[in-house]
């Protein structure tokens, strides 16, 4: 080969011929292929005598000649000293191959001749797509799930905050760079008190190198504390070295919240319940009549007025109720609605009100539809009320029924009614006249 190119030193020469890197000599007069060694023209297909018609451009199919001057140029004006540059090469059958090109300048005899050496990139170039690819995928997993995720290097230092977690902590990542997380995240106890970063059991995972979890509590930037529960495992590298930690979080406010619900719901309806069965208790022991009959009716007839006040404060999931719904069911259970009226502003009541007020109204309906103006034809029940100064003033009037005559002693019901407004924290007043019964209760919202 040697002799046909004219290249003076046949050592050089086996050695280039030899190289693992592609070598290409060519003369700056003509800028024709004095040498191209085997490496590159097996990968290019081509024989010697086929490449030395050939010119680099010849090779390139993304340069033109006038574009391969020009890029030479600074080499030829001795500007520099070595260009490096990627393009592609097209093998003899038209496929085509990225590679790395390192081009010198140098003289020989009377000419100047440039010396290329060529690495084939393709594979690289193919892995470096895979490992972009893979951090775009990586990139978008991270920025769409909700977890919060950090990295840390072996100082501790943050070195990555997505999206979640820029949202978590209300830092962006600029602003949590180069500094120990711990100390923008976690440095405070609720207390006020100093969090020493040697107590914190998310940085132990590094210098233990164990994984780690559980709940602690974060600072916002905007200086509130919020629970979060925590991942916190060490990153090895190839030799099993610890290089760093990556934590996941996220934010357990609601999940405390619901817990905090549920032991106050569980807590309030153990209480209910104790309440209900108390009063059970009582309206068994206490109610009288004059036949085991009467007794059932009664004690049945006061339960479901205590169970109708439970099951609207559990439709209002124990909330209140309002003043003209517990009217009217009591009223509806015991009263025919022809001969009822009812009228007045809305009042929402508390929970510890529902009852009480529900129970009152089923004992002056029992007695209206035992004895008063719903025992008879064309008998009628009026209740009216009104709101001033958040002070509710009932009245309930009875008209059109027998004629009332005050009784001359107290039963259990008199005594329950009075019961029941004290727990209201109100008064009641009681008028028997001839035409019909009026009882004025007055509560406090």
């Amino acid at each position: 080969m040697a002799n046909s190119t004219g290249v003076t030193s046949e050592r050089l020469g086996r050695i280039v011929e030899e190289a693992a890197s592609e070598v290409y000599i060519f003369s700056k007069s003509d800028f024709r292929f004095r040498l191209v060694n085997k490496g590159a023209r097996d990968n290019l297909g081509y024989s010697i005598d086929e490449l030395s018609d050939l010119t680099p451009w010849d090779l390139k199919p993304n340069i033109t000649r006038d574009e391969f001057l020009a890029l030479i140029r600074p080499l030829q004006s001795r500007e520099i000293e070595r260009l490096d540059f990627n393009t592609v090469h097209r093998r003899k059958d038209g496929t085509e191959y990225d590679v790395a090109v390192k081009l010198q300048m140098f003289d020989e005899d009377e000419d100047i001749v440039f010396y290329a050496a060529i690495q084939d990139i393709t594979a690289n170039r193919q892995i470096e797509a895979e490992l972009r690819d893979t951090a775009r995928r990586l990139d978008s997993i991270l920025d769409n799930t909700t977890m919060a995720v950090f990295l840390m290097d072996e100082r501790q230092h943050c070195v990555f905050m997505n999206k979640a977690a820029e949202q978590l902590t209300g830092y962006a990542f600029h602003e949590t760079a180069g500094r120990p997380l711990h100390d923008v995240i976690h440095h405070t106890h609720p207390d006020g008190s100093h969090f020493p970063i040697a107590e914190c059991a998310i940085d132990r995972a590094f210098p233990e190198n164990a994984g780690t979890q559980g709940e602690e509590i974060f600072v916002h930037k905007d200086g509130s504390f919020y629970p979060v529960a925590f991942t916190a495992s060490p990153i090895q590298d190839e030799e099993s070295k610890v290089v760093g930690t990556i934590i996941e979080a996220r934010n357990i406010s609601g999940e405390k919240r619901s817990e905090e619900t549920r032991k106050l719901l569980m807590h309030e309806v153990d209480h209910r319940a104790r309440n209900v069965l108390s009063i059970v208790q009582s309206l068994t022991r206490l109610t009288r009549a004059e036949d085991l009959e009467t007794y059932k009716d009664v004690l049945t007839g006061r339960i479901g007025a205590l169970a109708r006040a439970q099951t609207s404060l559990a439709t209002r999931r124990w909330e209140g109720g309002r003043l003209e719904d517990v009217v009217r069911e009591e009223l509806d259970a015991l009263c025919p609605k022809d001969s009822v009226d009812t009228g007045g502003p809305q009042v929402e009541l508390s929970p510890e009100q529902v009852q009480p007020i529900s129970m009152l109204l089923h004992e002056l309906a029992t007695n209206a539809n035992k004895h008063g103006a719903c025992s008879i034809g064309g008998g009628r029940v009026s209740v009216t009320w009104t709101l001033k100064e958040r002070m509710v003033a009932l009245r309930w009037r009875e008209s059109g029924g027998p004629t009332v005559v005050e009784p001359t002693r107290e039963g259990f019901g008199s005594s329950l009614k009075d019961n029941l407004v004290r727990q209201l924290r109100g008064t009641i007043a009681r008028k028997w006249e001839p035409a019909g019964l009026i009882v004025d209760v007055a509560f406090p919202l």
